[in-house]
């Protein structure tokens, strides 16, 4: 064979893979990677790669294994454990999340290449074949068990036989439930949802809803968005929830009602916290706690930057879906309201 095939790297997981975070760390940057701040590389994954970027926060799981030419991993990047990534480029971006167990490989062309959008999650035991790219646009979800090919040939195609290869495109907000098959050449518009079991070819317009096998559009100008009033609801089953979560785990929870809305002292496992949800008056001045948190409707981005100099830890902005700064109590909030779809970019 003129071109060596890669094989299971053996050597980098016996000594590499055994090193502690910073030891290793210290022997890729020795390399030329370049690794940001508070990076953990976990027990037995290795990193692969000629052109490789680790941003800050960047957290890799135990047993698994990152290999390309070009490795992008943005800030706040999670891989879980015992997965694979094994393409030409790879292109994460922040707040992207890669699952247990997930395997993104196979046969490798020049076009090769991976790209998951901003807060994009790719769920446990799926199956991605970047042959040809792969691009899953921001907040898309992939369920578990989905399988995604970009080429699909087996018999000789000089006798009849159909073979094809082509990119898959996924847009913005695009969530494909469990055991969801895509074909090579499969285009998806922004905000589409998939039905559970079906199988995806050709293209998916935008707003729409899709089933079947091969799934068929069911519903246009989908969703539906729902009236102020209906979202004042839903909010308020999110708190109620999140205060039955909260108390599940033994936090202790002191309400103070206002006219613009609420605040929690939260008290538990040694630690104090405050959450103020405000429905849209605008409280400048912080509720003095180290650990306060701001959730908050109609506010915009110039207001969120008032209010974090006027000593608000994290501010959590609904309308806009943007967030600024960090704290333990905004952090549970902000992973919590993810449970709805409602997911914050990062204004820092």
């Amino acid at each position: 064979m003129l071109i060596k095939k890669e094989r299971i790297p053996i050597l980098q997981l016996l000594f590499i893979g055994i090193l502690p975070s910073p030891l290793k760390k210290m022997y890729y940057r020795m390399r030329g990677y370049r690794i940001g701040k508070q990076v953990k590389l976990s027990l037995g994954c290795v990193i692969i790669g000629k052109d490789v970027e680790i941003r800050d926060h960047v957290h890799i799981g135990f047993l698994t294994m990152v290999r390309g030419r070009t490795i992008h991993l943005g800030r706040f990047v999670k891989i879980g454990s015992m997965s694979v990534i094994d393409t030409e480029k790879i292109f994460i971006d922040e707040d992207a999340r890669i699952n247990e167990q997930v395997f993104i490989g196979g046969m490798k062309t020049p076009e090769s290449a991976l790209h998951l959008g901003k807060r994009t999650i790719v769920m446990q035991l799926s199956y991605l074949n970047p042959t040809l790219p792969i691009t899953i646009g921001d907040d898309s979800g992939i369920g578990g068990h989905c399988l995604m090919f970009t080429h699909g040939s087996w018999n000789n195609q000089l006798e009849g036989f159909p073979v094809k290869f082509a990119p898959i495109n996924l847009g913005k907000k695009v969530w494909l439930p469990w055991r969801v098959f895509v074909m090579p050449g499969t285009t998806v518009g922004d905000n589409v949802v998939i039905g559970a079991n079906s199988l995806l070819q050709g293209e998916i317009p935008s707003n729409s809803l899709a089933a079947g096998n091969p799934a068929k559009v069911l519903r246009n100008d989908y969703p539906e968005v729902p009236d102020e009033a209906k979202k004042s609801s839903i909010l308020d089953t999110i708190f109620e929830d999140f205060e039955k979560h909260l108390k599940y785990f033994e936090f202790n929870i002191e309400k103070t009602d206002n006219t613009n809305g609420f605040a929690w002292k939260l008290t538990g496992q040694g630690k104090q916290s405050l959450l103020y949800f405000s429905k849209g008056g605008v409280p400048i001045d912080a509720i003095k706690l180290t650990d306060n948190v701001l959730v908050i409707s109609g506010l915009s981005e110039e207001g969120m930057q008032q209010a974090k100099k006027a000593g608000w830890k994290m501010i959590l902005a609904i309308d806009n879906q943007k967030r600024l700064g960090s704290s333990d109590a905004g952090e549970e909030i902000a992973t919590f309201f993810s449970r709805y779809g409602i997911r914050f970019g990062r204004m820092d």
